[in-house]
């Protein structure tokens, strides 16, 4: 895996690119000639300025997939085994959307789907409230949001918001994968 070190602010493609080379080799010297690796795109949020993405959405976001960075690391990653091994290694990326999250839902989906499904119409119906995000904490309460609290007014963007590694939740979410 790679770490989380080589995608901070000053993320330079190639110290990734030959984190993976290492990979690749140390798998392939255990016999095994081929490996998985997932990058989230918002990876190249944290790009410097050039490998940022330049296209944005209709609310002013970055379109983070329009950097391609599977591809850039893919690349960087041949580049970088071929000058280690002298050899050609093919390093297929494949940048996936909706397809990807085409599975059944956990329970923990389900309980989550309906709980904020229910807190939209108890905002809108029961508590008449217009321009809020539904959202849940602690044991699944409901919280309503207004959008104003989301967006940065300096930059009129959305506030980016990290899950704690340390959190239950995200204690949750690992325990609830599937394995």
């Amino acid at each position: 895996m790679i770490s989380v070190e080589a995608f901070d602010e000053v993320f330079v493609l190639i110290v990734a690119a030959n984190e993976v080379a290492q990979l690749v080799e140390t798998r392939r010297a255990d016999g095994r000639a081929y490996g998985v690796i997932c990058m989230a795109e918002g990876l190249a949020d944290m790009c410097p300025p050039e490998q940022r993405p330049q296209a944005v959405d209709e609310h002013g976001n970055a379109v983070l997939g329009s950097t391609m960075i599977c591809r850039q690391l893919a690349e960087a990653t041949e580049k970088r085994l071929a000058e280690t091994t002298g050899g050609s290694v093919k390093v297929r990326y494949k940048q996936v959307g909706y397809e990807a999250r085409c599975t059944r839902p956990t329970a923990y989906d389900v309980i989550l789907g309906s709980e904020l499904g229910v807190g939209a119409c108890r905002a809108l119906v029961d508590e008449g409230l217009n321009g809020v995000m539904v959202s849940v904490e602690g044991q699944f309460d409901l919280r309503y949001v207004p959008f104003a609290d989301l967006i940065d007014p300096n930059t009129l963007l959305t506030k980016l918001r990290f899950i704690e590694r340390d959190s239950d939740f995200y204690r949750l979410a690992r325990a609830l994968e599937y394995r």
